[in-house]
């Protein structure tokens, strides 16, 4: 796939997946995985309750919310204040930022889900953070190495970018163990 098939101007099946790859391979579904996955380590501890992993996974969603906002705010703002849009309506600016921003929130849909099934008590608490940071590594990986598959890159150019990307969640996954040892 090359960059003509991504723009959207190819068939049904190219403007589908170059809706999603809007989305969920975005830098605002990269930051949010980041994020995401920094908050979750930053605010688990030892607690091995349910009500701890309850209070992680509103927590957690939570933040991901207010960062969220934060950056429709500035997306929106910065958007209003390019010169070549200082006339457009603020609905303009905010439909843009809305569509910029979106993955955010979705990047945190996969690393969730341990995080609910350890609130619902089907996973023990502390599974249920590891396995969420490593489905962000997870997620980081194969969105830095999707971004060079979309662009025509080789394997190992690929490969490095998905490595590279997913090294973001090992350093958050690094920096929870030394905050908590």
């Amino acid at each position: 796939m090359d960059l003509n098939e991504v723009d959207g101007s190819g068939d049904g099946r190219t403007r589908i997946r170059s809706r999603l790859w809007r989305q969920w391979g975005s830098p605002a579904s990269i930051y949010g995985t980041i994020v995401y996955a920094s908050v979750v380590a930053a605010a688990s501890g030892d607690d091995e309750t349910q009500e701890s992993a309850i209070r992680l996974l509103v927590f957690s969603l939570v933040s991901i919310v207010v960062f969220w906002l934060a950056h429709v705010y500035s997306t929106a703002l910065g958007y209003q204040g390019d010169a070549a849009r200082i006339g457009d309506r603020l609905s303009a600016s905010l439909g843009h930022a809305l569509r910029e921003s979106g993955g955010m929130l979705q990047a945190a849909i996969v690393p969730s889900v341990p995080l609910l099934l350890a609130a619902l008590a089907v996973l023990p608490p502390n599974l249920g953070v590891t396995l969420s940071l490593w489905f962000a590594v997870l997620m980081l990986a194969i969105l830095g190495y999707s971004v060079f598959l979309m662009r025509g890159r080789s394997f190992a150019i690929c490969l490095v970018g998905g490595l590279i990307t997913g090294a973001f969640g090992v350093v958050v996954i690094l920096l929870k163990s030394a905050l908590q040892h």
